[in-house]
Protein backbone atom coordinates (compact mmCIF):
# COMPACT_ATOMS: atom_id res chain seq x y z
CA UNK A 1 0.00 0.00 0.00
CA UNK A 2 1.42 3.64 -0.70
CA UNK A 3 2.34 5.59 1.97
CA UNK A 4 -0.06 8.94 2.15
CA UNK A 5 1.86 11.58 3.50
CA UNK A 6 1.70 15.90 4.04
CA UNK A 7 3.32 18.29 1.70
CA UNK A 8 6.26 19.84 2.46
CA UNK A 9 8.57 22.58 2.29
CA UNK A 10 11.96 24.59 4.76
CA UNK A 11 11.33 25.61 7.50
CA UNK A 12 13.85 28.59 7.26
CA UNK A 13 15.49 29.91 4.00
CA UNK A 14 18.78 29.03 2.73
CA UNK A 15 21.95 30.77 0.84
CA UNK A 16 23.62 28.83 -1.17
CA UNK A 17 26.83 30.27 -3.36
CA UNK A 18 29.29 28.18 -5.97
CA UNK A 19 30.00 28.25 -9.61
CA UNK A 20 28.33 27.08 -12.49
CA UNK A 21 29.55 23.81 -14.01
CA UNK A 22 29.20 24.92 -17.28
CA UNK A 23 28.67 28.49 -17.05
CA UNK A 24 32.13 29.12 -14.71
CA UNK A 25 29.56 31.70 -13.23
CA UNK A 26 29.66 32.95 -9.64
CA UNK A 27 26.29 31.83 -8.29
CA UNK A 28 24.36 33.11 -5.25
CA UNK A 29 21.09 31.30 -4.62
CA UNK A 30 18.29 31.15 -1.81
CA UNK A 31 16.06 28.68 -1.17
CA UNK A 32 12.77 29.71 0.56
CA UNK A 33 10.09 28.23 2.28
CA UNK A 34 6.63 29.04 0.31
CA UNK A 35 2.89 27.55 0.68
CA UNK A 36 1.46 24.48 -0.42
CA UNK A 37 0.82 23.08 -3.91
CA UNK A 38 3.21 25.71 -4.89
CA UNK A 39 5.73 22.90 -6.34
CA UNK A 40 9.20 23.77 -7.15
CA UNK A 41 9.63 27.28 -8.52
CA UNK A 42 12.90 28.88 -9.75
CA UNK A 43 13.39 32.67 -10.71
CA UNK A 44 16.04 34.63 -11.99
CA UNK A 45 17.22 37.63 -9.57
CA UNK A 46 19.47 39.34 -12.02
CA UNK A 47 16.72 39.07 -14.35
CA UNK A 48 14.31 42.50 -14.74
CA UNK A 49 11.33 40.11 -15.80
CA UNK A 50 10.54 38.09 -12.45
CA UNK A 51 9.65 35.47 -14.43
CA UNK A 52 8.82 32.31 -12.53
CA UNK A 53 10.24 29.12 -14.05
CA UNK A 54 8.13 26.04 -12.72
CA UNK A 55 10.23 22.95 -12.52
CA UNK A 56 7.99 21.26 -15.07
CA UNK A 57 8.59 19.33 -18.22
CA UNK A 58 6.65 21.64 -20.14
CA UNK A 59 9.86 24.43 -19.44
CA UNK A 60 12.66 21.94 -20.09
CA UNK A 61 14.46 23.65 -22.78
CA UNK A 62 17.76 21.47 -23.54
CA UNK A 63 19.00 18.62 -21.95
CA UNK A 64 22.74 18.53 -23.37
CA UNK A 65 24.55 17.59 -20.77
CA UNK A 66 22.56 18.95 -18.04
CA UNK A 67 18.75 19.32 -17.55
CA UNK A 68 17.95 23.21 -18.37
CA UNK A 69 14.37 24.74 -17.90
CA UNK A 70 13.53 28.18 -18.86
CA UNK A 71 10.88 30.36 -19.40
CA UNK A 72 11.15 33.40 -22.28
CA UNK A 73 14.00 34.31 -22.42
CA UNK A 74 15.33 33.18 -18.56
CA UNK A 75 16.43 29.70 -17.79
CA UNK A 76 18.16 28.14 -15.13
CA UNK A 77 20.75 25.26 -16.16
CA UNK A 78 22.06 21.92 -14.27
CA UNK A 79 19.17 21.51 -12.50
CA UNK A 80 19.17 18.14 -11.56
CA UNK A 81 21.04 17.40 -8.50
CA UNK A 82 19.43 20.39 -6.47
CA UNK A 83 15.86 18.76 -7.66
CA UNK A 84 17.21 15.33 -7.04
CA UNK A 85 17.88 16.74 -3.24
CA UNK A 86 14.09 17.80 -3.58
CA UNK A 87 12.20 14.66 -4.29
CA UNK A 88 14.94 12.58 -1.98
CA UNK A 89 14.16 14.21 1.22
CA UNK A 90 10.52 14.46 0.06
CA UNK A 91 10.72 18.62 0.22
CA UNK A 92 7.45 19.54 -2.52
CA UNK A 93 7.60 23.32 -2.34
CA UNK A 94 10.13 26.07 -2.92
CA UNK A 95 11.03 29.11 -4.37
CA UNK A 96 14.54 29.20 -6.14
CA UNK A 97 15.94 32.46 -6.06
CA UNK A 98 19.12 32.44 -8.45
CA UNK A 99 21.12 35.38 -9.46
CA UNK A 100 23.03 33.43 -12.79
CA UNK A 101 22.08 30.77 -15.05
CA UNK A 102 23.26 27.79 -13.56
CA UNK A 103 22.63 26.00 -10.26
CA UNK A 104 26.10 25.83 -8.46
CA UNK A 105 27.64 22.67 -9.00
CA UNK A 106 29.53 22.41 -5.51
CA UNK A 107 31.45 19.03 -5.27
CA UNK A 108 29.75 17.87 -8.30
CA UNK A 109 26.95 15.20 -6.22
CA UNK A 110 23.73 16.18 -4.57
CA UNK A 111 25.68 15.61 -1.07
CA UNK A 112 26.04 19.55 0.03
CA UNK A 113 22.47 20.23 -0.85
CA UNK A 114 21.11 17.44 1.54
CA UNK A 115 23.22 18.96 4.29
CA UNK A 116 22.31 22.76 4.13
CA UNK A 117 18.57 21.22 3.52
CA UNK A 118 18.71 19.11 6.39
CA UNK A 119 20.06 21.55 8.50
CA UNK A 120 17.49 24.31 7.60
CA UNK A 121 14.57 21.81 8.34
CA UNK A 122 11.89 20.30 6.76
CA UNK A 123 8.58 21.70 7.46
CA UNK A 124 5.05 19.81 7.12
CA UNK A 125 2.10 21.85 5.53
CA UNK A 126 -1.59 21.16 6.03
CA UNK A 127 -2.25 19.65 2.63
CA UNK A 128 -1.75 16.19 1.33
CA UNK A 129 1.04 15.50 -0.98
CA UNK A 130 -0.03 14.40 -4.36
CA UNK A 131 1.39 11.20 -5.53
CA UNK A 132 1.34 9.54 -9.09
CA UNK A 133 0.66 6.37 -8.82
CA UNK A 134 1.86 3.74 -12.01
CA UNK A 135 -0.99 1.75 -13.23
CA UNK A 136 -0.12 0.13 -16.44
CA UNK A 137 3.70 -0.29 -17.75
CA UNK A 138 5.26 2.21 -20.11
CA UNK A 139 8.76 1.79 -22.01
CA UNK A 140 11.02 4.19 -24.10
CA UNK A 141 13.78 3.95 -26.23
CA UNK A 142 16.95 5.67 -28.17
CA UNK A 143 18.44 3.08 -29.56
CA UNK A 144 20.26 0.68 -27.46
CA UNK A 145 18.93 2.54 -23.95
CA UNK A 146 15.99 2.40 -22.56
CA UNK A 147 13.57 3.31 -19.37
CA UNK A 148 10.82 1.75 -18.38
CA UNK A 149 7.87 2.04 -15.18
CA UNK A 150 6.18 -0.91 -13.54
CA UNK A 151 3.73 -0.62 -11.09
CA UNK A 152 4.71 -0.47 -7.78
CA UNK A 153 4.20 0.71 -3.86
CA UNK A 154 7.04 2.72 -3.65
CA UNK A 155 9.83 3.99 -6.14
CA UNK A 156 12.46 1.41 -6.95
CA UNK A 157 15.09 2.23 -9.67
CA UNK A 158 17.47 -0.55 -11.32
CA UNK A 159 19.84 1.06 -13.42
CA UNK A 160 22.44 -0.17 -15.54
CA UNK A 161 25.30 1.95 -16.94
CA UNK A 162 28.35 0.73 -19.74
CA UNK A 163 31.12 2.41 -20.80
CA UNK A 164 34.17 1.63 -22.93
CA UNK A 165 36.68 2.59 -20.17
CA UNK A 166 38.19 -0.11 -18.13
CA UNK A 167 38.06 2.05 -14.93
CA UNK A 168 33.93 1.85 -15.30
CA UNK A 169 32.72 -0.36 -17.43
CA UNK A 170 29.36 -2.37 -17.02
CA UNK A 171 27.62 -1.58 -13.40
CA UNK A 172 24.31 -1.71 -12.30
CA UNK A 173 22.45 -1.12 -8.92
CA UNK A 174 18.83 -1.42 -7.32
CA UNK A 175 17.98 0.73 -4.66
CA UNK A 176 14.26 1.56 -3.27
CA UNK A 177 14.31 5.33 -2.68
CA UNK A 178 13.50 6.86 0.42
CA UNK A 179 14.96 9.80 2.51
CA UNK A 180 17.44 7.32 4.22
CA UNK A 181 18.97 5.19 0.88
CA UNK A 182 18.87 8.65 -1.12
CA UNK A 183 21.63 9.20 1.12
CA UNK A 184 23.75 6.01 -0.69
CA UNK A 185 23.21 8.15 -4.13
CA UNK A 186 23.55 11.73 -3.05
CA UNK A 187 27.45 11.24 -2.38
CA UNK A 188 27.82 10.07 -6.09
CA UNK A 189 29.43 12.73 -7.96
CA UNK A 190 29.18 13.97 -11.94
CA UNK A 191 31.83 12.42 -14.62
CA UNK A 192 33.48 12.63 -17.91
CA UNK A 193 36.34 11.39 -19.95
CA UNK A 194 39.45 13.24 -19.64
CA UNK A 195 39.11 13.39 -24.03
CA UNK A 196 35.84 14.75 -23.47
CA UNK A 197 36.71 17.68 -21.49
CA UNK A 198 38.79 19.91 -23.83
CA UNK A 199 35.82 19.34 -26.50
CA UNK A 200 33.55 20.63 -23.94
CA UNK A 201 35.41 23.96 -23.63
CA UNK A 202 35.85 24.92 -26.96
CA UNK A 203 31.99 24.36 -26.99
CA UNK A 204 32.14 26.83 -24.32
CA UNK A 205 30.78 23.94 -21.45
CA UNK A 206 32.66 23.06 -18.65
CA UNK A 207 34.20 26.41 -17.72
CA UNK A 208 33.95 25.78 -14.12
CA UNK A 209 34.74 21.90 -13.81
CA UNK A 210 37.72 20.80 -12.26
CA UNK A 211 38.70 18.11 -9.93
CA UNK A 212 37.05 19.49 -7.19
CA UNK A 213 33.89 19.03 -8.52
CA UNK A 214 33.68 16.23 -11.40
CA UNK A 215 35.28 12.97 -11.87
CA UNK A 216 37.94 12.65 -14.83
CA UNK A 217 38.19 9.39 -16.34
CA UNK A 218 41.64 8.38 -17.78
CA UNK A 219 42.06 5.49 -19.86
CA UNK A 220 44.27 3.83 -16.57
CA UNK A 221 42.09 5.27 -13.89
CA UNK A 222 41.41 8.87 -12.61
CA UNK A 223 42.75 11.71 -12.19
CA UNK A 224 41.49 12.53 -9.04
CA UNK A 225 43.69 12.08 -6.09
CA UNK A 226 41.37 10.32 -3.78
CA UNK A 227 39.88 8.21 -6.22
CA UNK A 228 36.52 7.29 -5.73
CA UNK A 229 33.83 7.75 -3.20
CA UNK A 230 32.16 4.14 -3.64
CA UNK A 231 33.33 1.54 -5.95
CA UNK A 232 30.39 2.02 -8.70
CA UNK A 233 29.60 5.58 -7.90
CA UNK A 234 29.04 6.42 -11.65
CA UNK A 235 25.99 4.14 -11.80
CA UNK A 236 24.80 6.01 -8.08
CA UNK A 237 25.66 9.27 -10.31
CA UNK A 238 22.80 8.26 -12.82
CA UNK A 239 20.20 7.24 -10.78
CA UNK A 240 20.69 10.45 -8.92
CA UNK A 241 20.34 12.26 -12.60
CA UNK A 242 17.02 10.70 -13.08
CA UNK A 243 15.53 10.84 -9.80
CA UNK A 244 16.03 14.99 -10.28
CA UNK A 245 14.68 14.65 -13.61
CA UNK A 246 11.50 12.50 -12.33
CA UNK A 247 11.21 16.12 -10.20
CA UNK A 248 9.55 17.70 -13.60
CA UNK A 249 6.36 15.46 -13.52
CA UNK A 250 5.65 18.25 -10.66
CA UNK A 251 4.34 15.24 -8.15
CA UNK A 252 5.99 12.37 -6.20
CA UNK A 253 6.17 9.39 -8.41
CA UNK A 254 5.71 5.79 -7.09
CA UNK A 255 6.47 3.00 -9.65
CA UNK A 256 9.29 0.73 -10.39
CA UNK A 257 12.24 2.54 -12.84
CA UNK A 258 14.00 0.61 -14.77
CA UNK A 259 17.10 1.59 -16.96
CA UNK A 260 19.72 0.77 -19.26
CA UNK A 261 22.24 3.25 -20.45
CA UNK A 262 20.32 6.34 -18.30
CA UNK A 263 20.94 10.09 -19.62
CA UNK A 264 19.05 13.40 -19.70
CA UNK A 265 17.72 12.66 -23.30
CA UNK A 266 16.39 9.71 -22.33
CA UNK A 267 14.56 11.14 -18.82
CA UNK A 268 12.82 13.38 -21.03
CA UNK A 269 12.00 11.56 -23.57
CA UNK A 270 10.38 9.39 -21.06
CA UNK A 271 8.71 12.01 -18.86
CA UNK A 272 6.94 13.60 -21.86
CA UNK A 273 5.61 10.34 -22.90
CA UNK A 274 4.33 9.71 -19.75
CA UNK A 275 2.89 12.92 -19.46
CA UNK A 276 1.07 12.97 -22.83
CA UNK A 277 -0.02 9.43 -21.76
CA UNK A 278 -1.02 9.86 -18.13
CA UNK A 279 -5.10 8.72 -18.37
CA UNK A 280 -3.85 6.24 -19.14
CA UNK A 281 -0.74 4.78 -17.12
CA UNK A 282 -1.05 7.47 -14.21
CA UNK A 283 -3.66 7.63 -11.23
CA UNK A 284 -3.32 11.03 -8.73
CA UNK A 285 -3.80 10.11 -4.98
CA UNK A 286 -3.51 11.82 -2.14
Amino acid sequence: MIKARAQTTLQIEVTITGVGLHSGRAVTMKLCPTTADRGIVLQRTDSTKNLEIAALATNVSSTDLCTTIGKGDDSVATTEHLLATFVGLQVDNVLVKIDGPEVPILDGSAAPFVDIIEAAGIAKLPQPAKILRVKKPLEVTMGDRSMRVDPADELSFDCIVEYPWRAVGRQELKITLTPQTFREVCRARTFCHQKEVDAMRKMGLALGGSLDNAIVVTDDGFLNEGGLRMHDEFVRHKILDCIGDLALLGAPLVGKITIRKAGHGLHALFIRTLIEKRDEHLEAIS
